[in-house]
């Protein structure tokens, strides 16, 4: 596990904002996706936001490097037509 020192983080619940920090990046597995399919990339992540709860340990799809990069981030629920 490759160990950050404290990249700022913020996790956004509703209307309530926790801010911490990115305290190590893990591994990287393969899920299988639907059959005949491809497999998700996900990247293992321990946040901490301090004093409003224990670190947490995410998952996150890594972007499939075989696509090409917009450089546009994804669009969030609140921003789809």
């Amino acid at each position: 596990m490759d160990t950050s020192s404290g990249t700022p983080v913020s996790l956004t619940l509703g209307r309530r904002r926790i801010d911490g920090v990115l305290r190590a990046v893990g591994e990287a597995v393969e899920l299988p996706g639907v059959p005949g399919g491809p497999a998700r990339r996900l990247r293992n992540l321990i946040l901490d936001f301090g004093s409003a709860c224990a670190p947490v340990e995410v998952w996150l799809a890594e972007p499939d490097p075989a696509l090409p990069s917009t450089g546009s981030p994804r669009p969030t629920p609140s921003s789809r037509s």
